[in-house]
């Protein structure tokens, strides 16, 4: 990977972990900070990543998912607010069909010590 496409997923990334804090993580609000179009963000990502715009961002709230929940120091409905969801059930469901388990199984085996 070219260090130009390192550095566009690294400024995605950090769009997308700021805007899980305001609950608006979309390819649209992404794509207004970047002040590049829709089209030319799904189209970069897929040549990248190989994944579509949606799914990318999904990607990447899935991961920090991960790493809030084997901290083992937040509850589900705390990590799915920190991940951008107002509804912890939605968030379960979109991390089991993600992830392949459930958010309270996946605390359990990968909590730290």
């Amino acid at each position: 990977m070219k260090k130009e496409e390192k550095d566009f997923l690294k400024k995605v990334e950090k769009l997308v972990y700021e805007q899980m804090k305001d609950k608006h993580v979309n390819c649209d609000t992404v794509c207004e900070s970047l002040g590049i179009t829709n089209q030319n963000l799904r189209r970069k990502l897929l040549a990248i990543t190989g994944q579509t715009g949606g799914k990318y961002l999904l990607t990447i709230r899935m991961k920090y998912a991960q790493e809030l929940l084997a901290r083992g120091k937040y509850s589900i409905g705390q990590v799915a607010l920190k991940c951008g969801y107002d509804d912890a059930n939605n968030f379960s469901r979109t991390f089991k069909r993600e992830v392949g388990q459930k958010p309270t199984e996946f605390a359990a085996i990968h909590k730290e010590a």
